[in-house]
């Protein structure tokens, strides 16, 4: 089993060869100069020399607006000619498979693979590894490992304790905001000792599961606590389960008297000030012919409703025309089978969970089935195992925030992965107009009205602060769901003023999500019900003036 860990100066490069790591992982920066270039090359130059194993890490999203300077970016990392690039961002995946094929690819930890289905797809998909990054338990990775041959690296300590693919601080409140905003270390660890001293005992049974790699969580510059956690590490590793206890009562000796020097350091997202798109050059446009009429006309933007749970759907069908969101839980599921004959197969939309974990995805794979057999065919995944799942039962895919496609390079991927439609990002018009124009028509959906979920833990993260601020000074407040913890905003969003635009622009269906909203019960909400169309002015009869 490697040992990898994430450097940032020479100093902890110097200390990691030193201590005989298996491997050295550097992050890529939002704008690398050439310095930083030159630099890396040394590292790179440096590691290899001792026969270590240098990964470049490019774990964020890339937005339309900057896919030129990224494919750029990926070009020279590519003739870098690195042991692999750690990708997270579809569109940057596809690109790095057409251009360059002789670039090994691993799949980032906050890409979201949580289960063998999507272990599968990550395989179709040209990655040669996966890193699993936050809540993981030992028997889900051991299920995991007899379902799977691909290499798997686990990130240990995790800066947070949620899940990075389902993180959409960066969209909803500031540019840039991240996990350095929500997830500081003296909210979210008691202390790093601590956190470190679980990493160590974990490591047995991580090596006996059979994981390929695991990844120190974090990121070092400074070369002292780097070695010293090193060593532990390896003390762990070559040490018999007899002498474990002895091995953790020393590394608990060696932390105290440390001290502060076990420091677990994370890189920040700093917010870029906002610019302004430049104005794009005004093409000679020809007369479109009759079928390109038809083909280009913005048709009606449908509304989907989704109720709190089965028994409110049975209350809003009657009312309710349009199709209906239900999420797939065995409350709702079994509810609807004692009564699935009074359905429309067209008329029910099964949403999936965010997290499906590899312990209970029997029930998921046999309710999928079952669905699609009845030709309830259509769902919405919010991860790329919910997508295998689906794609593996040739059901009809709506792909959520969460599957992180923020480009239209991604969007091409995702069709290529039987994702019909995407859902815009949250933010608005401004930021949607160039992915929606460079992207294939009919390729989005939108929600219309929702409280999105800003990060998502498991449960007991709760008893942090029940309410908290935005860094732009949003309110925000703790929901429970199920096993799940939710940071929420205490608004919801709601984007009816925007229906005119959704529909110029293909964005259909929009979805008004109940959810989490605290409207009332039972009710068609005002934003699901269809603004009235304005009256048609009569024409003035010639001759007559206005008084």
């Amino acid at each position: 089993m490697e040992l990898i860990v994430q450097i940032t100066s020479p100093e902890a490069l110097d200390a990691a060869l030193t201590a005989g790591v298996a491997g050295v992982t550097v992050n890529l920066p939002r704008d690398p100069d050439k310095a930083w270039w030159a630099e890396v090359k040394a590292w790179q130059a440096a590691a290899r020399a001792r026969q270590v194993k240098f990964y470049l890490q490019w774990d964020r999203l890339v937005r339309e607006e900057e896919l030129t300077q990224a494919k750029e970016a990926l070009a020279a990392l590519a003739a870098l000619n690195p042991d692999a690039l750690v990708l997270r961002d579809l569109g940057l995946c596809r690109e790095a498979r057409l251009r360059h094929p002789g670039l090994n690819l691993h799949a980032a930890g906050s890409t979201g693979f949580h289960n063998s289905p999507g272990l599968r797809l990550a395989e179709t998909m040209g990655f040669s590894r996966v890193v699993l990054e936050g809540p993981i338990h030992l028997k889900d990775l051991g299920l995991l490992r007899r379902q799977t041959a691909l290499p798997m690296v686990v990130v240990l300590p995790h800066a947070c304790p949620g899940f990075g693919h389902l993180c959409l601080l960066d969209d909803y409140l500031v540019s840039g905001a991240g996990c350095p905003s929500c997830c500081r270390p003296s909210r979210w660890h008691p202390d790093a000792a601590v956190s470190l001293l679980a990493a160590l005992e974990m490591l047995p049974g991580l090596s006996q599961v059979g994981v390929a790699a695991v990844q120190i969580g974090g990121v070092f510059s400074r070369g002292e606590p780097l070695k010293r956690i090193i060593e532990l590490c390896c003390l762990m590793w070559d040490t018999t389960p007899a002498g474990r206890p002895r091995v953790l009562a020393a590394a608990r000796e060696v932390l105290a008297a440390f001290g502060g020097e076990f420091r677990l350091e994370f890189l920040s997202k700093e917010a870029h000030p906002p610019k302004k798109p430049a104005a794009a050059p005004q093409k000679e446009r020809r007369p479109l012919g009759p079928k390109e009429r038809t083909r280009t006309a913005p048709g009606p933007s449908h509304i989907w409703l989704e109720p709190r749970d089965y028994a409110e759907a049975i209350v809003l069908a009657p009312v309710w025309r349009e199709p209906l969101i239900l999420q797939l839980t065995p409350e709702n599921y079994n509810a609807f089978l004692a009564q699935y004959r009074q359905w429309d197969r067209h008329r029910l939309v099964w949403r999936l969970p965010p997290v499906i974990r590899e312990s209970a995805l029997s029930f998921f794979q046999q309710a999928i089935a079952t669905l699609k057999q009845g030709g309830f065919s259509r769902f919405v995944a919010g991860d790329w195992g919910g997508v295998a799942l689906i794609r593996e039962a040739g059901g009809e895919i709506y792909g959520d925030q969460t599957l992180g496609v923020r480009n239209s390079l991604g969007v091409i991927a995702a069709r290529d992965l039987a994702v019909s439609r995407v859902c815009l990002p949250g933010r608005g018009p401004q930021a949607w107009e160039a992915m929606v124009q460079a992207a294939p028509r009919a390729s989005f959906w939108s929600y219309l009205y929702h409280l999105p979920a800003l990060t998502t833990c498991p449960r007991g993260a709760e008893a942090l602060p029940p309410r908290e601020r935005g860094p732009g000074g949003e309110k925000l407040r703790w929901l429970i769901e199920a096993d799940l913890a939710l940071l929420c905003p205490e608004v919801p969003q709601e984007l009816g003023h925007l229906q005119d635009w959704f529909r110029q622009n293909g964005v259909s269906p929009l979805v008004v999500s109940l959810p989490r909203s605290g409207l009332p019960w039972g009710q068609v909400p005002a934003p699901a019900r269809p603004r009235p169309e304005p009256r048609p002015r009569r024409p003035e009869p010639k001759g007559r003036r206005r008084p």
